[in-house]
């Protein structure tokens, strides 16, 4: 079969392929062209989900008259003149392939004006094909209308998802473009309704409440302050670990004011919740990153969404440091009926949009009510005055805020797994028994365990084999009882044997000896043991969530008391 050059009609369509593979790429490319030109207002119409109508307005400097055509020819940009300049980007496009790609594919219609000239600039591309330039009238700034999305490739057509699946991942990609710029005011409507409007007044908690809803905003954590000589800049919003949802939809991330998709920096973000959040949920974030231009290459894959890092290491310490720092100095006492009433779009696609009346706070049993302000410093529950137990699981105590419930094995599984942790740290924190304990294991309990000693030696456990599948145990860690440690151990191997290899496996042997030690739900406990617990639970650095996430106490204010029995 001989060689041949394509024709530049089949070539141009093969190479949109790459960069249009929906209608949110059309968005993302636009709506990044026009904060490159320096808008402060833009503006995105959708009608059939994108395939029929796809507007991005924007007030931005425009292009010139003679530049117009120009605009539509491959690889013609005005972001970089060399090969070097790709070391020092700081716009959001580069490579001038979105405009062609596009008006390969679709019906494209470009009116723009720049401040200087008198009047605009009209130009009409269908499929490639481009018409004569005409005078217009607009403000300065920048129209893009495309139409019939893949009209003339219904090949391509039909491999799109339902109108509003694509309507909705439009939604997704503006909102995160939205979230990036809190400077820039952004409009979305969708088949006619206003779907997202942002106020553009440089308050990012503004925005997120925009998006989220004002609760959610005033709920999220602002990351400390970086180091001015850091060579890492992190800044940003986290939720504090009371607030999840049930996708990774909510966290967006920009590195350099791009939006990226990176598989290490979701994973920095969701460990520095490790024991935080229950199984299955994902923290909401918005985190600006800040790495010198040369030590990122964007150059990586059509979309612009991916990145790659000369120090993706150093880049993944300071991102999860940032966020573990914002989350360890939250209030630790979660309101009942203020974060648990936020709605949770669960398997949605992404981030939710905003609604013209955001959702309100639930009372205890349920009602709305006005919203009480959440606190802002963390609750101290050493000096509170404790009152019993409810249905010997929670403990009941009251202080100036107001009643506090506390979630006894929850709290008890938190203290112990810091002091584990912190034991293993100090390497010398073990108790040495009177007596050796013989602990018996199954097979699949031994196999478990096979090369493991030296990680059971790190925690406080001295121990040496008696036998196939016999321990001879001669010291615990200082922070169990020796009474159960033989059952403990003996299930704590069962665990690891019927679950996956852990990837740290004595960050999973410290979790599962604080669940299986702590006290129980059930157990009766003396005044002088609430206290002491309380105490201690007060002095862990992450005393909101057990071990799994769960929260270990929660406030009913007196405000909430005053309006349930009718005092307010």
């Amino acid at each position: 079969m001989p060689i041949r050059v394509l024709p530049p009609v089949v070539a141009a369509r093969i190479a949109a392929g790459e960069v249009v593979e929906r209608p949110a790429s059309v968005a993302k490319e636009l709506v990044e062209n026009a904060l490159d030109a320096g808008a402060r207002r833009v503006a995105v119409e959708v009608v059939d989900g994108g395939v029929t109508l796809l507007r991005v307005a924007d007030d931005g400097c425009g292009v010139r008259a003679a530049e117009v055509p120009l605009a539509f020819a491959r690889h013609a940009t005005s972001k970089l003149v060399d090969l070097e300049d790709l070391a020092r980007l700081t716009t959001l496009g580069f490579r001038g392939e979105a405009l062609p790609s596009i008006a390969s594919v679709a019906e494209v219609s470009f009116l723009t004006r720049t401040v200087d000239e008198p009047a605009g600039t009209l130009l009409h591309v269908r499929y490639g094909e481009i018409a004569a330039p005409e005078r217009a009238a607009r403000a300065p700034g920048t129209t893009v209308t495309v139409e019939d999305l893949f009209g003339a490739q219904p090949a391509r057509r039909k491999f799109l998802k339902t109108r509003s699946t694509e309507a909705g991942r439009v939604a997704q990609v503006v909102t995160e473009l939205a979230l990036g710029r809190p400077a820039v005011a952004f409009e979305l409507r969708i088949d006619g309704r206003a779907a997202l409007i942002t106020p553009g007044r440089g308050d990012a908690r503004e925005t997120l409440a925009a998006v989220y809803g004002t609760e959610v905003g005033r709920a999220l954590l602002e990351l400390p302050a970086p180091e001015a000589a850091d060579p890492v800049q992190v800044r940003g919003f986290v939720s504090p670990p009371g607030l999840h949802r049930g996708t990774r939809g909510a966290i967006t991330l920009l590195v350099n004011g791009r939006v990226v998709y990176s598989r290490a920096l979701l994973y920095a973000v969701e460990e520095a919740y490790h024991t935080l959040l229950p199984v299955g949920r994902h923290p909401l974030a918005l985190l600006w990153i800040e790495v010198p231009p040369h030590e990122v290459d964007v150059n990586v894959h059509p979309t612009k969404q991916e990145v790659r890092f000369l120090h993706e290491r150093a880049v993944f310490a300071a991102v999860q440091r940032a966020v573990r720092a914002a989350v360890g100095a939250s209030p630790a006492i979660p309101v009942i009926g203020t974060l648990a009433a936020q709605p949770d779009e669960g398997g949605a696609p992404g981030p939710p949009v905003s609604s013209p009346t955001p959702p309100r706070a639930a009372t205890l049993w349920g009602e709305e009510a006005a919203s009480e302000r959440l606190p802002t410093e963390r609750s101290r529950l050493g000096g509170l005055r404790v009152l019993g137990q409810v249905a010997l699981t929670y403990i009941t105590a009251e202080g100036s805020a107001g009643l506090y419930l506390i979630d006894q094995h929850a709290a008890h599984e938190r203290v112990l797994l810091e002091r584990l942790r912190r034991d293993q740290r100090a390497g010398d924190r073990v108790q040495y028994l009177l007596e050796p304990q013989v602990v018996e294991l199954s097979a699949a309990q031994a196999t478990a365990l096979q090369g493991h000693l030296p990680d059971l030696a790190a925690l406080g456990f001295v121990a040496e084999e008696f036998g196939p599948r016999t321990l001879l145990l001669r010291a615990i860690p200082a922070a169990l009882k020796p009474t159960t440690i033989a059952r403990v151990l003996q299930e704590t191997c069962e665990a690891l044997a019927q679950d996956a290899p852990p990837a740290d496996w004595r960050e999973a042997i410290c979790l599962l000896l604080a669940c299986k030690t702590a006290v129980k739900a059930g157990q009766l406990l003396s005044l002088e043991e609430m206290r002491a617990l309380l105490e201690q639970l007060d002095e862990a650095e992450l005393g909101h969530t057990c071990a799994h996430g769960r929260p270990t106490a929660v406030l009913l204010t007196h405000g909430q008391l005053e309006r349930e029995f009718g005092r307010r």
